[in-house]
C-alpha cells in the first residue's frame, strides 16, 4: 500500500491492529485512493477483511489527511500576511510600466532570445535591491543561482561604479550570494537543501532570489518521450514552483528567474480547423506577448482549405492579416531610388551592387535583411519553456527582445553615403521590454538601452 507515500508520519504504519489490514492492501494492490473513495462495504470485499475494521481503519486515515490539510496546513487570512512590497528596477519608467518595480511574494519571469539583455537586467535587480526604502529599494541581500555560468563579477563592479546610488549605500558583491549548478541535480540540492538552510540562517535579510535560467537543465535532462514522462515533468515543474513560493511568503522576498524560449512552428493541418476561444492555442499568443498580426494570423492560418490560401497572384491568403514590415520597405524604396538617380558612368550601379552584396541572402534571428515582396514582418514563433505548468504560477511575464529599425542613415536619404563594407551603418539597434501579464500593472511596452550603467528607458 502506498500509505507511506501518502502520509510518512502516519500512526496507522505503526499500528499492529491493521497490520494484517495492510498487508492484505499491498496483496491485492488497494491504494489510499481507493480508500478514500470507495465504500466500506467495496473496501471489504476486495480486501476479503471485517468489514468493520475496515471501516475503523477509513475513519482514521479520514483524520489524519484532516489534521494533516486543515490544521497542519491553516489557510492564512490575507489582511493577517504581509502584503507584496515592490523594489525598483534601478529605472523610474521601468518601474511605473511594472506598478512600481519587482514585487516580493511572487515569481517574475524574464524571458527572450540570446543577447536581448536577460542577464543584465538580472544582474541590476541583485544591486538594486540592497538600496535603501527611501531610495526604492528593501536593504536587502541577494542569492543568485546561475545555471548557464559564473556570475559576471566584472560587469557587476562596472555596475556599481557607474553610479552614484549604489557607491553612496554601501552597495557591494559582498551582499549576493553566488552559486553556480552543474545539472539539474545539483539545481534541486540547492533549490530544496541549500537554499532554505542559507534563507533561515539570514532570516529577515535576503529579499531576493535570482535563477538565471531557470530551464537550462531541465530542457537537457527532462525527457518527455511518453504521456508519462509529460505528466512526470509537470509535477516537477509545479513542486519547484510551489516550493519557490513558498520560501517568497515565508521570507517575504521576490523571486526572479529567467527563461529560456523555444520553436512554437506554424503547423499546416490536413483539414480546416476552428479555434474556439477556450482552446489554449487560442490563448497561447497573448500569453506570450506575441503581436497582434501573429495572433491573427496563426489563429485563422488553418481555417480555409489549403487550396484556398494562394490567390491568383501567388500571394498567401493570409499576408495581408501580417504588420508591414516598415524598416525594410523604407530602405528598399532608398535603393530603388538610388538605382534610378544613377547610372553605370558614374559608379552608382556599382555602388548599389556593393550594399546588396554587403546585405545577408537570408534571413537570420541576428540579423535582419531586406525581404521580397510583399515585405511584411515575420510571424512570432518564439514562446518561454515550461509551457503552461509553469505559466501558472508566474506573477509577472516580461519579455526582452531586440529588434533592428532602418538607421538614422536611412531616414536621412544619405544612403549613398554607404561605404559599402559594414551593413550594419543600414539598421540599428531597438530594444523593447514588454510586460505580458502582470497582477501589478496592465500590458504595456518601453524602449530600452544598455551602456555600462545597465538597463535604461529611452
Amino acid at each position: 500500500m502506498d500509505l507511506y507515500d501518502e502520509l510518512p508520519q502516519s500512526d496507522l504504519l505503526c499500528d499492529d491492529e491493521f497490520s494484517d489490514l495492510l498487508i492484505a492492501s499491498e496483496q491485492y494492490q488497494v491504494s489510499v485512493i481507493e480508500f478514500l473513495t470507495l465504500q466500506s462495504k467495496e473496501l471489504a470485499t476486495l480486501l476479503q477483511r471485517s468489514i468493520n475494521e475496515v471501516v475503523k481503519f477509513q475513519q482514521l486515515l479520514f483524520g489524519e489527511f484532516k489534521t494533516q490539510f486543515l490544521e497542519t496546513n491553516k489557510i492564512q487570512v490575507l489582511t493577517d500576511g504581509i502584503s507584496p512590497l515592490p523594489f525598483s528596477t534601478g529605472d523610474v519608467n521601468i518601474d511605473e510600466n511594472l506598478g512600481g518595480g519587482i514585487f516580493t511574494h511572487s515569481i517574475t519571469e524574464i524571458f527572450g532570445e540570446s543577447s536581448t539583455g536577460k542577464s543584465q537586467f538580472l544582474m541590476q535587480l541583485s544591486l538594486s535591491v540592497q538600496l535603501p526604502s527611501n531610495l526604492g529599494g528593501l536593504g536587502g541581500k541577494c542569492v543568485y543561482i546561475a545555471t548557464e555560468g559564473d556570475l559576471p563579477t566584472q560587469r557587476l563592479e562596472e555596475l556599481i561604479t557607474s553610479r552614484k546610488e549604489f557607491k553612496n549605500h554601501n552597495v557591494t558583491q559582498n551582499n549576493i550570494y553566488t552559486v553556480t549548478c552543474s545539472d539539474l541535480m545539483t539545481q534541486e540540492h540547492i533549490l530544496d537543501v541549500q537554499l532554505p538552510v542559507l534563507l533561515e540562517k539570514n532570516k529577515g535579510a535576503i529579499k531576493l532570489i535570482i535563477v538565471d535560467s531557470i530551464a537550462h537543465h531541465m530542457r537537457v535532462e527532462l525527457t518527455s518521450t511518453s504521456f508519462k514522462e509529460s505528466q512526470d515533468n509537470r509535477f516537477y515543474i509545479d513542486r519547484m514552483a510551489e516550493k519557490l513560493l513558498g520560501l517568497a511568503g515565508k521570507y517575504s522576498l521576490a523571486i526572479v528567474v529567467a527563461n529560456q524560449v523555444g520553436d512554437k512552428p506554424l503547423v499546416e493541418a490536413t483539414e480546416s480547423s476552428y479555434q474556439a476561444v477556450t482552446d489554449y492555442e487560442y490563448q497561447l499568443g497573448w500569453m506570450v506577448g506575441w503581436k497582434d498580426s501573429t495572433i491573427l494570423y496563426r489563429q485563422n492560418f488553418n481555417e480555409l482549405p489549403s487550396t484556398n490560401k494562394m490567390n491568383v497572384s501567388g500571394v498567401s491568403f493570409y499576408d495581408n492579416m501580417l504588420s508591414d514590415d516598415e524598416d525594410s520597405i523604407l530602405i528598399e524604396e532608398e535603393l530603388q531610388r538610388l538605382t534610378k538617380s544613377a547610372t553605370d558612368s558614374n559608379g552608382f550601379t556599382n555602388r548599389k551592387n556593393e550594399i546588396s552584396k554587403a546585405i545577408p541572402s537570408s534571413r537570420s534571428e541576428s540579423f535582419p535583411v531586406i525581404a521580397r515582396k510583399p515585405l511584411k514582418r515575420r510571424i512570432d514563433r518564439r514562446v518561454p519553456t515550461l509551457g503552461l505548468a509553469w505559466a501558472n504560477h508566474v506573477s509577472t511575464r516580461i519579455l526582452l527582445s531586440k529588434l533592428y529599425k532602418a538607421s538614422a542613415l536611412v531616414k536621412r536619404g544619405e544612403i549613398h553615403l554607404y561605404n559599402g563594407s559594414d551593413p550594419s551603418a543600414l539598421w540599428q539597434v531597438k530594444r523593447i521590454m514588454k510586460v505580458v501579464f502582470s497582477t501589478y500593472s496592465q500590458p504595456c511596452e518601453v524602449s530600452f538601452i544598455i551602456n555600462k550603467r545597465g538597463l535604461e528607458s529611452v
